[in-house]
Formats: structure tokens, sequence, C-alpha cells
């Protein structure tokens, strides 16, 4: 597994009868307690996975490669990864592309799916913008276009669209896909990025048109990108009106509200010419939410984590301002009652810290 966080892959993994080996960028006690071995480094970036590749190759022999979020701003390491082992997810080449974000609009454009316009230089009429970063994750970097400040290279710009922020998730075999579920997405600010994810909570009654729309965006972009595995597409949900903003091109964080069982099917849906597995979709409401400290924090006693906290931080962890603490899950009959339960329980946790 090669992430920024490895948990929820390594858990994933270890339910289904793998034995994972991980490189993240937390070494979590959740990720320790499912993997046999996790190297810890500083970031995804090339030399650092080859290090921490050199260390678990004098104790095992790695054949296959599972990879998560992380390398949207570090693809040299996923070309050496494809390089060297058997990569059980998108190729290079697709993430890449997916990455492209000049060749993404382009093929959006091509297909006449809808997305909010954007720009590769500073806009002439410069109000109502975001600027985003060309390689990023997690809506880090995403700001509020200001003319005349900040220096923005590596950047473009796009409308900003009222609307709610969704996702769906999704597997696919290069042609053909399956719609595993619909997700509504939580955003905090944090510093000068306003939309920071923090979260997902599932949605069971998506309206239909929209399902159809989403179904139709689908067909076209699994088939002109060839997209394998478990992948996501993120969008805004306008009154019923869809608009595209980008492809997660690898396992996302919805799939902690899943079954175990649906990371055999994103390795079975990367062989050549596999037909995708059936799986159960949920059938109430479900909710995972990170909760980022607003001070300087140190882990400095041993916790006893309630079973719903994930991601736990280690006794000694030193959390900056902005950065995530750990991770909670909810459940519930309805929308209502599972947003309640994430604040309750995220009062518990600072209670619990503190």
């Amino acid at each position: 597994m090669v992430a920024t966080s490895g948990r929820l892959l390594a858990q994933l993994l270890q339910k289904s009868g793998f034995t994972p080996l991980v490189i993240d960028c937390f070494a979590d006690l959740d990720t320790q307690s499912n993997a046999k071995q996790v190297i810890e480094v500083k970031s995804l970036d090339l030399l650092e996975v080859k290090q921490a590749l050199d260390v678990l190759n004098q104790k095992f022999l790695i054949e296959k490669i599972v990879y998560g979020s992380g390398l949207e701003n570090q693809q040299k390491t996923l070309q050496f990864l494809e390089q060297h082992y058997t990569v059980l997810g998108n190729s290079f080449s697709v993430f890449s592309a997916i990455q492209n974000k000049q060749i993404f609009f382009s093929k959006l454009k091509q297909h006449a799916i809808l997305y909010p316009e954007v720009s590769f230089q500073v806009p002439v009429d410069n109000s109502n913008y975001l600027v985003k970063p060309l390689a990023g994750e997690g809506g880090i970097g995403i700001k509020r276009y200001v003319a005349g400040t900040g220096d923005y290279s590596g950047c473009y710009w796009q409308k900003y669209y009222q609307g709610i922020a969704k996702s769906v998730l999704f597997v696919a075999n290069g042609t053909e896909y399956k719609i595993i579920g619909f997700h509504k997405q939580f955003v905090t600010k944090i510093g000068n990025n306003e939309f920071v994810f923090s979260g997902v909570i599932n949605q069971l009654d998506m309206d239909i048109k929209l399902d159809n729309v989403l179904t139709g965006i689908l067909q076209r972009l699994v088939t002109e990108f060839s997209l394998k595995g478990i992948n996501s597409l993120d969008f805004i949900d306008n009154a019923g009106q869809c608009y595209v903003l980008e492809i997660n091109a690898r396992p996302s964080a919805s799939l902690n509200l899943y079954n175990p069982d649906l990371i055999a099917i994103h390795i079975n849906s990367c062989s050549s010419n596999s037909c995708l597995n059936d799986f159960s979709p949920l059938k109430s409401y479900q909710a995972y939410k990170i909760i980022f400290s607003e001070v300087i924090l140190t882990i400095n006693k041993s916790i006893d984590w309630p079973s719903w906290i994930v991601d736990r931080p280690q006794v000694g962890s030193i959390i900056n301002t902005g950065e995530p603490i750990c991770s909670i899950i909810a459940g519930g009959k309805n929308e209502q009652q599972v947003e309640d339960l994430l604040l309750l329980r995220q009062q518990q946790l600072m209670n619990l810290i503190n």
C-alpha cells in the first residue's frame, strides 16, 4: 500500500484476508494494527518511497502495489512503481491524463459534459473565481481568487458555482462500470483554504434525473480514459443540474462507508477483461468525518479510543493547527440523525483528548 494515509486500504485488505505492507505519512495506530509492517515517510516523493521499499524488500517479496491518495503531486513515484511492480489501479498514463487539467476539461467539453468554466491564464472577468492547484488533493490549496494578489504559478482558475458538493463512487474495468454509491461531501475552512475535504455521508435518495445524467457521464468517461478499479467523480449538484469537477482515479475516502469486500472487487477489476463483481449497496445512512486540530496538540497519554474513531494517532504525536487528529464514523436512520451524531462524537472526542 502506498498512500498519504494507508489506514483505510490496509484495513480493507486485512479484513479481506490479505496481509498488507504500508508506506504512508502517518503510521497511525489503526494502520499499524492492520498491517504486517508500516514504513512512515515524510512525503510520497520518489526518493522517500524507494528508500521505504528497500527496507521492505529486505524482508518480503513484493509483487503488487495498491495506491491511494497522495500521488497526485508525486506522479514520478507512480511511474516508478508501475515500472517495477504490478500496480493494482489505474495505470500511470491514465492517472496522469486525468490529472492533466487541460486534457481532462477538453475531454469533458468534447463529450458535452457540463463543468464550471475554467481558465489556464488570469481571467479577464476575474469576479467569482476560485484558484486551484494543477496537482492537488483533498481541496488543499483551493482559494477564492483575488485579482492582483499571490503567486498563482502551478494553478488554474475555475468559476465558483453555488450548489452541494457531491461525489459518486464507482468500479470500472476499462469499458464497463457499476455505481457503488452517491455521497454528499463535507468541506471545512482551514486558514486560507476554504474547501478542504473533511468527510462524506451517503445519499440513499438521489434525484432520478441526476442519477441518469451521472450514468451517461460515467459511461463516456470510463471508456474515454479506460478507467479501472474503484474511482470517484466529484461534482456540484445545482438544483438537479450536474457540473463535473474532477475524477479521483484511485480508491477514495468514501470507501470508509462500505463493506471491506469492495477491495477484492477493486483488485479483480484491474485485471484485463475482468467481469465486474456484484456487491450489496448501503441500505442505511453512514458517514465519515475527518477532525482537524484547531490548536497545536500533543497526544501525551495513552487513550482508550472508542470504536467509532479511526486513524488514531500514536502517543507522542504532535499535531499542528489545521492537521487531522483522527476520523470519526457514524450511522443512522436518516441524514440529520447521522449529522447530529457526528457533532456529538466530535465533542466527545475533544473531551477525551483534553
